[in-house]
């Protein structure tokens, strides 16, 4: 999938939130019957289409799920029947199956004027547009009529994942949406959420309203961080750190003097048009040879992945390189490292001497990928079946995760100063190995 652009697509009247104090319109009879034909149309293409619908989930789950959407259509506004949708496609159990609202312009759905991040503190907003940029760093605690774990319950059923650092990367995501905090409870007010947060110990109340429509995170990379404009953002008056410095650039590279490493970053599993990965990675190889380099740090943290059988140009350099061996290459790995991303880290455990550093990643060895996109015929709302299954490692391997063997996880006060404790952390074990100490 190539990168696409990071916009706000206004989609006609689809686009328009509810005045303050109006409740969300319901369906009229036309519209429940044109979501009844959508949803006959999913009960048979959802199976047809994927590799094993019922793998977690069974027939009976399933015809239920679809069942009760239909009956409770005419009590329903257009935004609560998405949700189910994302409800429906959660239960299926695997992370390529899913409706996405931030990559879904037809689905179209608003943001509060905050982005959220779930660093070590919990929830803490990160950006703000600059009427609400006095909120940066403060610590979410209560989100419309919810405590803040609540409400993370109450999103939690809507995200489709492969494990749990599927919630750490999209709770925050869903509890910006009004859309989706009125249909699951958290708000009883689409217009306007309160929240409760705390800054140094301090908690204060404040009401915001919607800033428009969430922005389309299309693509492999994650394009999360990348800044709105008129927003503020934590670490505007910071350095920023290498592995946020150019997160639409699929691959580049370059070389710490300083550490005599080579840092190279991976955003998406695809060829450049002009710049092959295989001509990308020999060439990073080679510059960090010439140079003396001690050490090849790859950066995977925003890969989400792409074209798996292109793993074989990463791979192959890496471990016919001078770097295979302990203490010499690298790997920092977080909560997006996902898909074709993760099939590249289950080899280079299975076939390299390289270090893991940083988060979890978001999959696991053996799992279902390769998205189907079903277009439903009235709304023309997408929902993605997964339609192959990958298995990298033995199949009785059923970790649902790469755990890092040194951990590296961000703090706000790291976002914030600009720091990168995963890089940080894969530099200091090179240093103490060369000291002729233990790794750490």
């Amino acid at each position: 999938m190539r990168l696409a652009c990071y916009s706000l697509v206004l989609v006609g009247t689809l686009s328009t939130i509810p005045a303050h104090g109006q409740a969300p319109r319901r369906l009229d009879t036309t519209e429940v019957r044109r979501w009844r034909e959508d949803l006959a149309y999913l009960r048979t293409e959802m199976p047809a289409r994927h590799a094993n619908l019922f793998h977690t989930m069974t027939r009976r789950q399933f015809d239920s799920a679809m069942t009760e959407i239909e009956a409770r259509l005419p009590a329903m506004a257009r935004h609560q029947v998405i949700v189910e949708l994302q409800k429906l496609a959660a239960l299926i159990g695997d992370g390529h199956s899913n409706v996405g609202p931030w990559r879904d312009s037809l689905i179209a759905f608003h943001s509060l004027p905050v982005a959220f991040y779930w660093f070590e503190e919990g929830l803490v907003v990160r950006a703000a547009d600059s009427s609400h940029a006095d909120l940066i760093g403060a610590r979410l605690v209560q989100i419309g009529d919810q405590p803040v774990d609540s409400a993370i319950a109450r999103v939690r059923p809507l995200i489709s994942r492969d494990n749990e650092m599927g919630v750490r990367a999209f709770a925050p995501f869903f509890l910006a949406m009004p859309e989706i905090l009125h249909a699951t409870g958290i708000s009883s007010d689409i217009q306007r959420v309160r929240l409760v947060v705390d800054t140094e110990g301090e908690r204060r109340a404040v009401v915001l309203p919607s800033a428009g429509l969430f922005p389309m995170l299309t693509g492999d990379a994650d394009r999360s961080w990348l800044r709105r404009p008129g927003w503020a953002d934590a670490r505007d008056h910071s350095l920023t750190p290498l592995w946020l410095s150019d997160p639409t650039n699929q691959y580049w590279y370059r070389y710490l003097s300083d550490a005599r490493a080579l840092y190279c970053q991976i955003n998406t599993i695809q060829h450049k048009a002009a710049d092959s990965l295989g001509t990308f990675m020999a060439r990073a190889i080679a510059t960090a040879d010439s140079a003396g380099a001690e050490r090849f740090i790859l950066d995977l943290r925003l890969n989400g992945g792409g074209n798996g059988y292109l793993n074989r140009h990463i791979l192959l350099p890496i471990i016919k390189s001078r770097y295979d061996v302990p203490g010499g290459l690298y790997v920092l790995t977080g909560r997006r490292t996902w898909s074709a991303a993760q099939m590249l880290v289950t080899e280079l455990q299975k076939y390299s001497a390289a270090v893991f550093v940083g988060e979890p990643t978001a999959s696991r060895g053996n799992h279902y990928g390769d998205s189907f996109r079903i277009v439903m015929p009235n709304s023309r709302v997408t929902v993605r079946v997964s339609t192959l299954w990958h298995q990298y490692l033995d199949p009785r391997d059923t970790r649902s995760l790469i755990q890092p063997d040194i951990s590296g996880p961000l703090s706000f006060s790291d976002y914030a100063t600009g720091r990168d404790p995963a890089l940080q952390a894969a530099l200091a074990h090179r240093a103490l190995s060369r000291n002729g100490l233990e790794p750490q």
